[in-house]
């Protein structure tokens, strides 16, 4: 017998709640060749230009934003204080509340609807159809008209007394509408026109996302013999749900933003009175009032609300799996 063989041996056993330290293997990056190194100089060099546009006409502009909303900047871009002040007096400013009103008015109303009617447009242009090249054409046009143009003509279709709606109104009875003059009607007026003016590029973007669903699985459902509106609830729309929600988020901000209709259709007692939005508000303070600080301060509060409302969609998003 050997010694080893003769010496009790205690063996002890890590328990499972030991740490055990392995060793780890750093990963390092290949260095890169010639040919990446020039490809990545070239890169930056390409995209410089960019950049410096974006850092100097939004990034810096952007920041010394934020900086005047605490002054009390005037018309000559002169200032001596620095305080909350302008945030202060803009939540006790009845105008202020007044602009929100009807921008979330706009937006209650145009954004729904807008994106519908877009969608009920897109499947329409969609299908095989006679003249569909100029139908496309048609609805397309609000995309590429001036503001102004556009301002013109719904003047002359709202118009009370010699108005083109008045006058088909007329034929069943109803009485002259004051469309640009009645405090009750004008949003709808400038809610008809935001929804008419936002269509075409919701409709280009809504078709190119029903035209990426593959036609077999439309193949599938008419060889199961399902109904056409059992077919857009239960195939159209689920596949749209990306595209939908890319076009709402672009409409709750365009909406927030609305500013040439108000502007261009109502003079400026009216605006002030029943169609005033935000961004009007803000246009009034920096250009007819002078007081730059306050408006600055306004297109604070209005960049906080949509990033507020854009983190909620993009939220909702993320729950959807469609962001």
């Amino acid at each position: 017998m050997s010694l080893a063989d003769s010496v009790p041996v205690t063996v002890k056993h890590k328990s499972h709640t030991d740490e055990v330290n392995l060793p780890t293997k750093t990963r390092t990056r290949p260095a890169l060749t010639r040919l990446e190194r020039a490809e990545r100089f070239w890169g930056w060099i390409m995209v410089l230009p960019l950049l410096a546009g974006l850092a100097v006409f939004y990034f810096i502009p952007f920041v010394q934003n934020i900086f005047y909303s605490f002054t009390d900047l005037d018309q000559f871009m002169n200032w001596s204080t620095f305080d909350i002040n302008n945030y202060l007096d803009l939540f006790s400013d009845d105008d202020f509340y007044a602009a929100v009103f009807n921008t979330l008015f706009y937006v209650v109303v145009c954004v729904p609807v807008s994106l519908a009617l877009s969608l009920l447009l897109a499947i329409g242009l969609n299908q095989n159809i006679r003249g569909k090249a100029l139908f496309r054409t048609l609805l397309f046009l609000p995309a590429v008209t001036m503001p102004a143009a556009v301002a013109m003509v719904w003047q002359w279709l709202f118009n009370k007394d010699f108005g083109l709606i008045n006058y088909l109104l007329h034929f069943f009875g109803v009485s002259a509408v004051g469309w640009l003059s009645d405090p009750d009607i004008v949003r709808i007026s400038v809610s008809i026109i935001i929804i008419w003016s936002s269509l075409a590029l919701k409709i280009i973007i809504l078709l190119a996302g029903l035209q990426s669903i593959p036609r077999s699985l439309y193949e599938a459902a008419d060889i199961d013999g399902i109904s056409t509106l059992r077919r857009f609830f239960c195939l159209t729309l689920p596949m749209m749900v990306p595209t939908l929600f890319f076009v709402s988020v672009m409409s709750f901000i365009e909406v927030l933003q609305i500013f040439d209709v108000v502007f261009l259709m109502f003079d400026r007692s009216m605006v002030e009175s029943d169609t005033m939005t935000i961004t009007y508000l803000f246009y009034k303070n920096a250009f007819y009032l002078q007081q730059k600080g306050y408006a600055s301060a306004i297109t604070v509060v209005l960049f906080i609300v949509t990033m507020l409302i854009t983190l909620v969609q993009m939220a909702i998003g993320k729950r959807l799996k469609v962001a």
